[in-house]
């Protein structure tokens, strides 16, 4: 991609078996009016068509790899080893701008506003949370600084909390923006939520204490009850 004397931002996506969302996340990405950006695929081994869309727009992306990997967390950090830029971006196969995001009023570190698809079906912004209680906005809508800072693997679930905490950041400022990040839900598996809210409890223990972690533990028992009613009426 071309480049100029802007602040470099690092684009990472990364994707396994993604044949049927990756496409359009590139074409978000290629379509970003800023100049001065390196874009990074990290693909786990793919095998359905994943790569051969990779190819299609080899000329446009500044480094790929397919190749088996620890899982996505693993693979991001793999991205962030060959990043380049100022600014770190993790924009998964399935997430893709709408509009233009990334322009000349880039901020860095910064929050993007994102969208994504509620439980009722219909477009949401996604509000920022209590810092206490979880990342304050998902990855997709967060530019890191380059620090050269990897995600901690021992969070299976919950590692980009951890990696925002280590940044040392509170509250970002957004960057100003005439579109807005599609985060893509349909891949978070609510199968997955003990074990998130589990990861969450932790890495609150380690950067706020006992009770700060009380406190999310207290709020973690009362949203598994909810979800335990919620099912129940659903299986009526």
């Amino acid at each position: 991609m071309s480049h100029s004397t802007e602040k470099l931002l690092t684009i990472i996506t990364v994707v396994y078996n993604g044949e049927k969302l990756l496409e359009k996340t590139i074409q978000s990405v290629l379509a970003q009016p800023y100049e001065n950006i390196q874009y990074i695929i990290i693909d786990g081994g793919s095998k359905d068509k994943t790569v051969d869309i990779i190819k299609k727009y080899d000329a446009q992306i500044d480094y790929w790899v397919s190749e088996p990997d620890g899982g996505i967390y693993d693979a991001m950090n793999k991205g962030i080893d060959f990043a380049k830029g100022d600014g770190l971006f993790f924009l998964n196969a399935g997430d893709y701008f709408v509009g233009d995001v990334i322009t000349d009023s880039l901020k860095i570190p910064s929050f993007l506003p994102v969208k994504s698809i509620n439980s009722r079906g219909k477009l949401t912004d996604m509000a920022i949370t209590d810092i206490k209680l979880g990342l304050p906005i998902c990855h997709q809508g967060i530019i890191f600084e380059n620090r050269g800072i990897h995600y901690d693997l021992e969070y299976k679930m919950s590692a980009d909390y951890d990696y925002y905490l280590n940044h040392g950041y509170k509250y970002l400022d957004f960057t100003p923006t005439d579109g807005y990040v599609f985060y893509d839900t349909t891949g978070v598996s609510s199968t997955n939520i003990k074990a998130r809210l589990y990861d969450v409890g932790k890495i609150i223990h380690k950067h706020f204490g006992i009770f700060a972690m009380t406190n999310y533990a207290i709020r973690a028992i009362v949203i598994n009850v909810l979800l335990v009613i919620y099912r129940s009426i659903l299986r009526r």
